[in-house]
């Protein structure tokens, strides 16, 4: 179910970002598709498997520790080494009060916000498709966000 959520969000979230099918008929449906399938692939062994999960991370990886205080931030100079990484593991959105945003920027780009709207809390992790798969590219813990004004 996770898997197929997934896809759609991905499918929906491309349509929304004014891809036009129309104009490459030569690869349909299924070409377009295919990156995203790619990723769902991806995504699940990401978070199955823990030795892919330290392969697929670009070390020195660019991002946030949890609670990250504003000097911090401002820096941009943070990078997660394996020695400080955590295992990532999927979350049960079900039974969490989170929810999943999933932006494809492009074919080759995924971001997922991981939002939690009642405490302006929020995860980031940025997915991007190299010459030989897909590798997470920065990640922030769980921070407070700004508030829409």
């Amino acid at each position: 179910m996770n898997r197929f959520l997934l896809l759609v969000l991905l499918a929906i979230g491309s349509i929304s970002c004014g891809t036009d099918q129309s104009a490459d008929t030569s690869t349909g449906k299924e070409g377009q598709a295919r990156p995203y399938q790619e990723f769902a692939a991806f995504y699940d062994r990401f978070h199955q498997d823990s030795a892919f999960q330290m392969e697929r991370i670009l070390f020195p990886l660019p991002g946030l520790p949890r609670e990250a205080d504003s000097a911090l931030i401002a820096s941009g100079l943070y990078r997660w080494t394996p020695d400080t990484w955590t295992l990532q593991h999927p979350l049960n959105l079900e039974s969490s009060n989170f929810k999943r945003e999933l932006i494809p920027v492009s074919k080759d780009l995924i971001i997922e916000k991981l939002v939690q709207p009642e405490y302006n809390l929020q995860i980031e992790r940025r997915f991007s498709r190299l010459e030989d798969g897909w590798y997470l590219i920065y990640y922030a813990g769980l921070n407070n966000i700004p508030r829409p004004r």
